[in-house]
């Protein structure tokens, strides 16, 4: 307009975009400044000053008022020659004004969300903030891009199931906890299937139930499970991940033994109804003394069979030897039984709390002898091929159990570093919204959702969640899965899920006069280059 009629708009100044943004950004420098520092300034603008009315800021900061009305820091450590006058002398902000913060995020953003002292180092080059180290943390705090890539899992300095652990029931198998490993693949009638291996463990003894699977349907699922029951009763407790099969023969069961007459049944004769509870997902070191027997029971099936393809009755006769074999492994000592001449004590073994005594286990078919070619008896010239195979399974069975579970015991107290030092726990509540880890995918792609109910231990630390994720479905994750993104103090909900913030901004735009055509026209010139700035 200035260029069309240059005599009208004379009283005008014209400024170019760079120019213009240091204008502007002077004065609201100094329009803030003359908010949070009016003690400084009424020293400065004050004739009879003396050595006691100086503000403690400018004797400790040596602040000065440069020729624009802008208070600065004088910075003595460097010559002028080797920096510029914002660098040598910056501008002083406060920690709690609002303009601080937007400088902040604006150099945040500039820098593409850099680190702490990125962010620290290039604003210094200009300003200088007081109580910097806290006031920059504070406002990083609130950056919903760093969060989503820089957070950190919430951390627990104690199991949910520590009670059930230390305190079970002292019947063996009334605390159990149930879990599937395989498929394996074995020979029927010639032709080759899969199988799959139900495990049982008693969370007191610690013995292991094996029971075969030929396929995973809660059908086949409820068939083990009763197998079970034949051998070691109704088990009051049970603990279980989320599997499908699990789940659904779980709730037939206790559908069935809700019946009157069942329960009048179990209360008679002193049998607890059964309770059901599902570990949450995310966490594989979830109850380490289960974890711990399912390794067990890999390690002797995949170490013993390998690439072995046995027939369906030799892999039954494995999984038996192999059920032996781990109950048998020492979890304790009998220290009142030591003897003098024995360098350690005698081991007790979950054989030894099932039964009272060690079973006499001595191998009865000959076939399966493992015997050097001189010593095989000579009068069977054939021995038969499906017994070559299971000899070698439990040679190999014998040697992996010698060798290693000794070893292991050993090592598992001190396998991590720092495994008992405490930990700092964040309480999740409620409405929070929360992100999902997942170790497939990149941190901007996590799954976002927001906590429907929470499990507390002890402690009262969340060990695990139920999330509603943005399709609708209803998922259960451990603690140590999930990531803080927003608190409902930060972000809180009204009714219908829409949060109170976008409630008011939308009653604000209601309320408010229609825009102009060009000031439509400009906003979305304006929503353009920030979105060009940012990318």
């Amino acid at each position: 307009m200035k260029e069309k009629n240059p005599q009208k708009y004379q009283h005008i100044q014209c400024f170019d975009d760079v120019s213009l943004l240091k204008v502007a950004v002077s004065f609201l420098v100094k329009f803030d400044q003359y908010q949070e520092f009016k003690d400084i300034f009424e020293y400065f603008s004050n004739s009879g000053k003396t050595l006691k009315s100086i503000p403690d800021l400018v004797a400790k900061f040596n602040i000065f008022v440069d020729e624009k009305g802008i208070l600065r820091i004088k910075n003595k450590c460097f010559r002028k020659n080797q920096m510029n006058r914002e660098q040598l002398n910056p501008i002083l902000l406060s920690k709690t004004s609002p303009l601080t913060k937007a400088i902040i995020l604006d150099v945040h953003h500039r820098t593409k969300h850099a680190g702490f002292y990125t962010l620290l180092s290039e604003i210094r080059k200009q300003y200088f903030i007081i109580h910097a180290f806290s006031t920059i943390q504070g406002v990083l705090r609130s950056c919903i891009t760093c969060k989503r890539l820089n957070g950190r899992p919430v951390k627990l300095n104690q199991s949910a199931y520590r009670e059930d652990r230390l305190m079970p029931s002292n019947i063996p198998f009334r605390y159990v906890y149930l879990d599937y490993i395989g498929p394996f693949s074995v020979l029927d009638n010639k032709k080759k299937k899969k199988v799959w291996i139900l495990i049982v463990t008693c969370m007191w003894s610690r013995a292991i139930n094996l029971k075969i699977c030929h396929d995973l349907t809660a059908a086949m699922f409820l068939r083990a499970l009763q197998l079970h029951v034949f051998d070691y009763g109704i088990p009051e407790k049970v603990f279980s991940d989320l599997g499908s099969q699990i789940v659904s023969g779980l709730n037939t069961v206790k559908a069935f033994l809700s019946d009157s007459a069942t329960y009048n049944y179990m209360v008679t004769n002193g049998i607890s109804c059964l309770q059901f509870e599902q570990y949450f997902k995310g966490h594989s070191e979830l109850g380490s003394l289960v974890e711990s027997c399912v390794k067990i029971v890999k390690k002797l099936i995949y170490g013993s069979v390998k690439k072995n393809v046995l027939s369906i009755l030799d892999f039954e006769f494995v999984i038996l030897e192999v059920n032996h074999i781990a109950n048998r492994r020492p979890i304790a000592f009998k220290e009142g039984l030591r003897k003098v001449d024995l360098e350690f004590p005698a081991p007790i073994t979950p054989e030894m709390l099932l039964k009272g005594y060690e079973l006499v286990s001595v191998n009865i078919i000959p076939d399966l002898q493992s015997l050097p070619d001189d010593e095989l008896p000579w009068d069977h010239e054939h021995v038969k091929d499906a017994y070559s195979k299971l000899r070698k399974v439990r040679d190999r069975l014998r040697d992996i159990y010698n060798g290693e579970f000794m070893a292991q015991m050993i090592q598992q107290a001190t396998d991590k570093k720092s495994r008992y030092v405490p930990k700092k726990h964040h309480k999740l509540k409620r409405g929070d919204i929360v992100l999902i880890r997942d170790h497939m995918q990149k941190p901007t792609n996590y799954d976002m959702a927001r906590i429907l109910d929470v499990k507390e231990n002890e402690l009262e630390e969340v060990t695990g969640a139920v999330l509603l994720k943005g399709n609708g479905s209803k998922v259960h994750y451990h603690s140590e899965s999930i990531i803080p993104l927003l608190t409902v103090e930060d972000h809180e909900f009204h009714d219908g899920g829409v949060p109170n913030a976008i409630r008011e901004e939308n009653k604000k735009q209601a309320e408010a006069k229609p825009l102009r055509q060009a000031a439509k026209i400009a906003k979305a010139r304006i929503k353009q280059t920030y979105i060009a700035d940012d990318s």
